[in-house]
C-alpha cells in the first residue's frame, strides 16, 4: 500500500501543462544584440581592436592635442632644454682636445684649422657627423672618422697619396691612383721622385697611365712622362725617342715595343720617333743626325735608292 501511494504521488507531481512565458519586444530585442556581441567578441582582430588599438589611438590623439597646445608644447620644450644642457654639463661628456694618430702635420694642422672647435666642449654639442664630412672634403683626405673617447675627439683619416704629378698648362698638382688632385706644388722637382704627365685631361685616364708607367719601368731613368695628346691618347717621352701610342690598346703597343727592345733594341738606334698610332703598321722616324747621313749617302749614289 504505501508502494502504490508513492507512486500515485510521483504521476500526481508529473502530471502538469507547461506554461509557456513569451518575453516583450523589448527583451527580445536585447537578447539579439547581446547574442550577436558574444559572437562579435569572440573573434580575435575584434578584441585586439578593443583592447589595444583603440587604446594607442585614444593615447596618441591625447599627446597630439597636447602638443598642439601651445602651453604643453612649451613646456616639453623648456623641460627637454632642461635635461639636455644638465646632461651636457657633465664633466665625462666634456671635449679637452683632438687627437689626430695619423697624417702629414701639414694635413694636421689643416684638419683642426677647418674644424675650428673652441675646446672645451660638450660632446652633445659637437657635431660628429658634420665633423667627418668637413674633414673628408679636404683634397687630401680619401675618407675619415670622428669619435669621442675618454675626453678627446680621435680623428682618424685615410691619406690620399700622391702617385703622379700632373702638369696641366700653367700648374703643377699631385694626383692619386685615381686621379684625385692631393696638392698643387710649385714646380715638378718638389717631387722627382713620382712619374710625370703632362695634358689636359691626363687625370681621367689614369688607370692606362699607370699600367704604362708599369711597362716601361726596365726602361728607368730613359723615361721622362707621357703626355696626353687630345684627351684620347698618349704619347711616351723617353730620353732621345718619343714613341706615339694609339687611342686603343696604348699599353698593348707599347709592350709590343719593349720587346722589339729586348730583341733588336730598336730605341737604342738612331729613331727619334715610333709612330705606334696604326696598329697595322709602325713608322720609324730618324733622328736628325741619321736623316742628315741618309741624305748625303744618296747624294754620293747620285740619286739611287739606298
Amino acid at each position: 500500500m504505501t508502494l502504490v501511494a508513492e507512486r500515485r504521488d510521483m504521476v500526481v507531481a508529473h502530471d502538469f501543462t507547461p506554461v509557456v512565458v513569451k518575453p516583450k519586444p523589448k527583451e527580445l530585442v536585447q537578447s539579439k544584440l547581446g547574442y550577436k556581441w558574444d559572437r562579435l567578441w569572440l573573434t580575435h582582430w575584434f578584441r585586439a581592436l578593443v583592447q589595444v588599438w583603440m587604446p594607442i589611438f585614444a593615447l596618441l590623439l591625447a599627446v597630439y592635442g597636447g602638443w598642439k597646445s601651445p602651453a604643453v608644447s612649451g613646456w616639453v620644450v623648456a623641460q627637454y632644454h632642461s635635461v639636455r644642457d644638465a646632461v651636457a654639463a657633465r664633466p665625462e661628456l666634456r671635449v679637452e682636445r683632438v687627437e689626430i694618430p695619423v697624417g702629414s702635420p701639414d694635413l694636421q694642422r689643416q684638419i683642426l684649422g677647418i674644424m675650428a672647435l673652441a675646446l672645451p666642449v660638450s660632446v652633445l654639442d659637437a657635431d660628429l657627423a658634420g665633423l667627418r664630412t668637413t674633414v673628408e672634403g679636404l683634397a687630401a683626405v680619401k675618407s675619415a672618422s670622428v669619435r669621442f673617447e675618454q675626453g678627446a675627439l680621435e680623428v682618424t683619416i685615410v691619406e690620399r697619396l700622391p702617385a703622379m704629378v700632373w702638369r696641366n698648362l700653367n700648374r703643377i698638382y699631385l694626383v692619386d691612383e685615381d686621379g684625385v688632385r692631393v696638392a698643387e706644388v710649385p714646380r715638378r722637382m718638389v717631387r722627382a721622385d713620382l712619374p710625370l704627365l703632362v695634358g689636359e685631361g691626363a687625370d681621367k685616364a689614369m688607370l692606362e697611365a699607370l699600367e704604362i708607367f708599369s711597362v716601361v719601368a726596365p726602361l728607368g731613368r730613359r723615361v721622362l712622362g707621357l703626355v696626353r695628346m687630345g684627351e684620347r691618347r698618349w704619347d711616351v717621352v723617353l730620353k732621345g725617342n718619343v714613341i706615339m701610342l694609339p687611342a686603343e690598346n696604348g699599353p698593348d703597343a707599347m709592350r709590343r715595343i719593349m720587346v722589339m727592345q729586348g730583341a733588336n733594341a730598336v730605341l737604342d738606334r738612331d729613331v727619334s720617333i715610333i709612330d705606334m698610332r696604326d696598329e697595322n703598321r709602325m713608322i720609324l722616324r730618324l733622328n736628325e743626325d741619321a736623316l742628315i747621313a741618309l741624305r748625303a749617302a744618296r747624294a754620293r749614289l747620285n740619286g739611287e735608292g739606298v
